[in-house]
């Protein structure tokens, strides 16, 4: 695989490779199904964020725990832990912004993700 592809600061694409078997397809169906995937989960994190709905937030952050560390979005499990066992005590104005958080983090992969297909695949 090309050295450039892993130039990636947000998620550990070479986890990504190494499960893919350095199979260019591969690589690119997992990249794919996370650019689509991702962005609709955040629209819908985001949904229940302004609904205030603790639990629909927890219920979509636990869905997409296992991609999140299958692609090593780094600092990230650590929030996403955190919400999962506090989501029902947790301050609102703590909440919000730990699910910010995640969300700005999300998005960066998405980008970073884009880019990588982009310079890699087209």
């Amino acid at each position: 695989m090309d050295t450039k592809w892993t130039d990636s600061t947000i998620i550990d694409l070479q986890n990504v490779i190494n499960i893919s078997r350095e199979d260019p397809e591969r690589v690119l169906k997992y990249l794919t199904q996370f650019k689509e995937l991702i962005p609709e989960r955040m629209a819908h994190l985001k949904e229940s964020l302004l609904k205030g709905d603790r639990r629909m937030m927890r219920q979509i952050l636990h869905k997409m725990s296992p991609q999140l560390q299958f692609f090593g979005i780094k600092n990230i499990t650590t929030p996403i832990q955190r919400m999962e066992f506090e989501y029902q005590t947790m301050p609102v104005m703590e909440l919000e912004q730990l699910v910010n958080n995640i969300i700005a983090k999300l998005d960066a992969a998405v980008n970073e993700v884009s880019k990588i297909i982009n310079s890699n695949f087209e």
